[in-house]
């Protein structure tokens, strides 16, 4: 099946990076997924063979992407604590990085990012792209009662969490505001 790889990138790029915005929370990170997915589809066009919808297609390459970066950046992360450890130097950095995630810590999707990578994948998918439980679950590679579940226990969790920060903070006060002392 022939696909228009200027018409995909047209229609579809602004949605892709969404999602990768959505999924990862860095913007910069999320325009090179979005873009990398075309890489993906350009080398390698044969993949797709009309058993879905193209943006279907797209969107399970994204979120292969996503996942190997999440991993990449795990093991870094692992081998900077590592580091950190023998080095035994404990020198608070501020970073522009540490301030933008600090300003989303109250924020909803930040809470969606500490979900379980399967049901924070479902709950972009579905609330952040509109997407219907068949499609998701095409995406997803999984029956679309899995899907389902999967948006139930990360919503369920959501919820806790909501009302765990709700009655951690005193009345009026948005989750990541800190009290102020008059």
């Amino acid at each position: 099946m022939s696909l228009d790889l200027e018409q995909l990138v047209q229609e579809h790029l602004p949605r892709l990076y969404r999602a990768a915005l959505l999924l990862c929370g860095d913007p910069w990170e999320a325009d090179d997924l979005a873009q990398e997915v075309f890489l993906v589809a350009v080398r390698d066009p044969q993949r797709f063979q009309g058993r879905s919808a193209p943006y279907t297609w797209l969107y399970g390459i994204l979120l292969n992407l996503c996942r190997r970066r999440h991993r990449k950046v795990r093991l870094h992360r692992r081998k900077l604590r590592l580091l950190r450890k023998q080095q035994q130097t404990h020198v608070p950095a501020v970073t522009t990085a540490r301030l933008e995630h600090q300003e989303l810590q109250g924020s909803l999707w930040a809470l969606v990012a500490r979900l379980p990578q399967a049901q924070r994948e479902a709950v972009v998918l579905r609330f952040g792209e509109q997407l219907k439980y068949e499609e998701i679950a095409q995406i997803m590679q999984c029956p679309v009662g899995t899907v389902k579940s999967r948006l139930y226990h990360a919503l369920r969790t959501l919820r806790g969490w909501m009302e765990q920060q709700a009655s951690d903070k005193p009345p009026g006060q948005l989750p990541g505001e800190q009290s102020r002392a008059v």
